[in-house]
């Protein structure tokens, strides 16, 4: 029993650990760089669904949309969504906003978002992910420690 502890630590809670930093990666990631709100506006054209767990997306469903982006009726140009659009936002104008130097767009509503948040959560889960993985190996190694003692002596000490 020990030996499927051991493993299950070693083996499967690693993968488990990545998906769940990807999941609050994805959810808090997109931070707006510049302060305020943007002029611009999307028009969804298309939405493809991504499976629940992927290694980007981590343990969520989501959508890629491909979106018309103007500045309030200037020339578009198209951009990809990842998240915050849904294929019920088709055709539907909608405020967003670019992070990354305009690289990636977000909703405008995310502007309110505190941009050292993500780094933050992501610390925590990795940290929080390490010393649980720790404690389990500890005690799993207690636990045989112990075993052992009883084992040879033949009483305990």
């Amino acid at each position: 029993m020990k030996l499927l502890g051991f493993l299950f630590v070693l083996f499967v809670m690693p993968p488990l650990g990545y998906l769940t930093a990807a999941t609050v990666w994805t959810h808090l990631g997109d931070q707006i760089e510049a302060s305020g709100t943007s002029t611009l506006v999307g028009v969804a054209r298309s939405c493809e669904r991504q499976d629940p767990i992927t290694l980007t997306g981590g343990f969520q469903a989501w959508y890629v949309c491909q979106v018309d982006v103007s500045a309030h009726g200037g020339p578009a140009r198209t951009m990809e969504s990842r998240g915050f659009l849904t294929p019920e936002h088709i055709g539907v104008q909608v405020p967003v906003a670019t992070t990354h130097n305009g690289r990636n767009l977000v909703a405008d509503s995310d502007t309110e978002r505190y941009p050292n948040l993500a780094p933050l959560a992501l610390a925590g889960t990795v940290i929080g992910w390490i010393l649980l993985m720790a404690a389990m190996l500890w005690l799993l190694s207690r636990k045989h420690i112990a075993e052992n003692s009883v084992g040879r002596s033949g009483s305990i000490a």
